[in-house]
């Protein structure tokens, strides 16, 4: 069973992505357990989890607490995640953090967590072309991003090289 911490700042979203993670990851019959703000951060405590994955302050908090206590302010925000990544570093323990909507927050998740998975013996169920793994032919597929905004250093460079190689073609 994989071990998730989800940490951040006050409505960030952990509570949408440990919900929407953790249906992604029954779907896939993949064993986890998804903790959100563990016990406060004791440095401790961190270095325990498989995975911990910290939520960006992007977007202004807005409307009320679930409480009903009107939103934090941008500076409450900002010194909590502050805190948070202190501790973080502190602990020395390695963390990502994910930035976007619900929905790519989630993306980011699951490619976060598909090396864990397969470490385990397990894949999570991709669409097909998602992912890398045997096309029908049983060839394997190379991993192709499905986000527009993708960072990665292997995909910027094979894109552009294709790109490259293309325009050399004679039409």
């Amino acid at each position: 069973m994989l071990n998730i911490a989800l940490v951040g700042a006050p409505q960030t979203g952990k509570s949408a992505l440990a919900a929407a993670l953790n249906g992604a990851l029954q779907t896939s019959a993949c064993a986890a357990s998804i903790v959100i703000d563990p016990a406060h951060l004791p440095a401790g405590n961190l270095a325990g989890y498989d995975l911990i994955l910290l939520m960006g302050l992007e977007a202004p908090a807005h409307g009320l607490h679930p409480c009903g206590l009107p939103a934090i302010t941008a500076q409450m925000r900002d010194a909590a995640d502050q805190s948070i990544r202190t501790a973080l570093l502190q602990a020395g323990v390695p963390y990502q953090v994910m930035y976007g909507s619900d929905d790519e927050r989630l993306t980011h998740a699951l490619a976060a967590l598909e090396p864990l998975l397969e470490t385990a013996g397990k894949r999570l169920r991709q669409s097909p072309g998602s992912m890398g793994g045997p096309d029908s032919a049983g060839k394997a597929r190379p991993w192709v991003w499905v986000c527009d905004k993708c960072s990665d250093p292997q995909c910027e460079h094979r894109l552009l090289s294709d790109l490259l190689a293309g325009r050399s073609r004679p039409a």
